[in-house]
């Protein structure tokens, strides 16, 4: 028996969606493509409302961080976001389908009613504070106004040292953000047992970039890193953790380069300028379980099938681990807004089901990551939810016919597809006009120099199996 757990909901998602590059969209349109193909009644449990502490969040990172993250000084609409309007575009377009007004009371009409919910969650009250209309408001010394507790006046000086500006920038509601979307993944871990099989999804979690004291990388809070360390205090001895995002998963390779316990596999572009700038195969010198697998411009499905058949497989074998964790970045996808390489949602679907069965009795985690085409991002995290469930679900699940002519479903957001003419493969269409082909930069050679690299000696059953 394999159980499957996701953590989603209309308020994960929104809440989700208050992070800056996900533009209002990313986490709703997945959550309710996901939901448009009636997916979420094939899992065995569904978190809907994940909130983790600040005693959570301290378990990696340092406390002067998590201090000027979690101030609550920043659970509000801040002076340079007051329009609604953008991030209520969603809810609007859910209220005018077919006419219906019945489905917007699913989704939350304003950030403060989001809050709301929040806190209600959190069983605490919710502090109302009188209007501000500067910067000023944030960072002067608050000696009259709203009782804020323990959280002091954000000092400019630690916008610089901690990051919290450039491509992470203090938003609204940034507190309430990192409790949601780290409490989403820390709550699968409690799902997990040693020695059985479970699948659990996060697909707003993955943010691998977030270092011990700073942000970086559009990431405010290492999930990924607090999901290992939470599942190591449950007696889960050797770990491994494989990132599939376009971007060099840093932030995790770095807090764990030493562990004899934990194995971080990182499949990158690896050029000049090009963030963060790290997992060159030098790295890997750092630690024996360090595996970087720095790719360039133009990866494509065949070089992918062989490297994940082929050296990471045989990797994680070599690992054995408990438990596996698997990034499910997508900004490598072919019409994502990155084009570097031109991966399909069905290849690194394969890719990351056949990683996902390599193990009989080992939870895995999968978790989301990059992906700056939002609704690319929803067809393929429906696409590969509906593979997993297909693969691992003891429930029945609906055959979809997903071929060439496939339409995205009828739904709430369905008209944020109109643009592509509702076509579920509309980047993927030969000769359609989305579809890109790009010269692939990596030697082809490279399979072979990795294996000599990392002392890979294959078995018999190290490909990829067809029946995926």
């Amino acid at each position: 028996m394999v159980k499957t757990v996701i953590s989603t909901s209309e308020f994960q998602a929104q809440v989700s969606d208050l992070l800056p590059c996900n533009k209002c969209r990313k986490s709703q349109l997945t959550h309710a493509l996901i939901q448009s193909f009636s997916l979420l009644d094939g899992f065995d449990k569904i978190i809907r409302y994940p909130i983790c502490s600040k005693k959570d969040i301290l378990q990696f990172h340092t406390a002067a961080y998590a201090d000027a993250i979690l101030n609550e000084r920043l659970n509000r609409v801040l002076p340079s976001a007051e329009d609604e309007s953008e991030w209520s575009q969603l809810p609007d377009l859910a209220s005018c389908w077919n006419g219906r007004e019945t489905n917007r009371s699913a989704w939350f009409e304003s950030r403060l009613k989001l809050y709301s919910k929040f806190k209600a969650a959190e069983k605490t009250a919710i502090v109302v504070s009188r209007k501000r209309s500067a910067w000023d408001a944030l960072l002067e010394d608050d000696s009259h106004g709203e009782d804020y507790g323990e959280d002091k006046k954000i000092d400019p000086e630690d916008l610089k040292k901690y990051n919290l500006e450039g491509d992470c920038p203090m938003f609204s509601y940034l507190p309430m953000y990192c409790q949601v979307v780290t409490g989403a993944t820390l709550a699968l871990a409690d799902e997990a047992v040693r020695g059985e099989k479970s699948i659990s999804i996060n697909w707003d979690g993955g943010r691998h970039h977030a270092f011990k004291q700073k942000a970086s990388g559009f990431c405010y809070v290492n999930d990924i890193v607090l999901l290992i360390q939470k599942l190591r205090s449950q007696g889960f001895e050797s770990i491994s953790y494989v990132d599939f995002d376009l971007h060099h998963g840093d932030g995790v390779e770095k807090a764990f380069q030493y562990s004899k316990h934990v194995q971080t596999i990182s499949l990158h572009m690896f050029e000049a300028g090009f963030f963060p700038g790290t997992g060159s195969l030098q790295n890997n010198s750092r630690g024996s379980n360090v595996v970087n697998i720095p790719l360039l411009h133009g990866l494509d499905d065949m070089l992918l099938d062989q490297l994940v058949g082929k050296l990471v497989k045989p990797l994680l074998k070599k690992h054995r681990p408990e438990a596996l964790i698997i990034q499910c970045g997508g900004d490598g996808l072919m019409g994502d807004g990155f084009n570097e390489w031109q991966l399909s949602i069905r290849q690194l679907a394969k890719c990351i089901v056949n990683l996902a069965s390599l193990f009989e009795n080992v939870p895995v985690f999968l978790l989301g990551g990059g992906g700056y085409n939002e609704t690319l991002m929803s067809r393929f995290y429906a696409y590969l939810t509906y593979k997993i469930l297909r693969k691992f679900s003891l429930k029945q699940i609906p055959n979809f016919d997903f071929d060439t002519d496939a339409l995205i479903p009828d739904h709430e957001f369905v008209e944020a597809y109109a643009h592509e003419g509702y076509k579920f493969w509309a980047y993927e269409q030969e000769g359609g006009l989305r579809k890109k082909h790009l010269k692939n930069d990596n030697n082809p050679e490279l399979l072979t120099l990795l294996q000599n690299h990392y002392n890979v000696k294959l078995d018999s059953d190290d490909n990829i199996s067809e029946n995926s």
